[in-house]
């Protein structure tokens, strides 16, 4: 039971992903020089980073889970405070000294902490409603 938590909390997270970064696909892509068809759509879709994805949110809710559990964080308003600051103050700061080595655009690099912040908190709204 408790590994079908973590992994609806995961596809929560990812399907959040895939809203977050279908909204902000026009900014990312031309932030990071990405080439697109004439539609709008990048060229080549792999399916390993999709999966890959997956496989690295099902950790990250794993983990949250076990947090969550040895702190006694429950409620899912707390846990949705408890999973944004973990995003917040533990992803993003990785993802902004990430970006400082790579010459990436910082519009990318918000996008991504966006990202980070808004599935931990999500991540946490279901660890902490259970």
């Amino acid at each position: 039971m408790e590994m079908m938590i973590v992994i609806a909390a995961a596809i929560l997270a990812w399907v959040i992903g895939a809203i977050i970064y279908r909204l902000a696909d026009g900014v990312y892509a031309s932030a990071s020089a990405l080439q697109v068809r004439n539609i709008g759509d990048p060229r080549g879709r792999p399916v390993a980073p999709y999966l890959l994805a997956g496989v690295g949110l099902v950790a990250v809710s794993a983990m949250i889970r076990v947090l969550f559990l040895r702190a006694g964080i429950d409620g899912m308003i707390s846990g949705a405070g408890w999973g944004a600051l973990i995003g917040a103050a533990l992803v993003s700061p990785w993802l902004v000294i990430e970006n400082t080595h790579t010459p990436r655009p910082m519009v990318t690099t918000l996008i991504d902490a966006g990202f980070a912040v808004a599935a931990c908190a999500a991540i946490g709204a279901v660890m902490g409603a259970v």
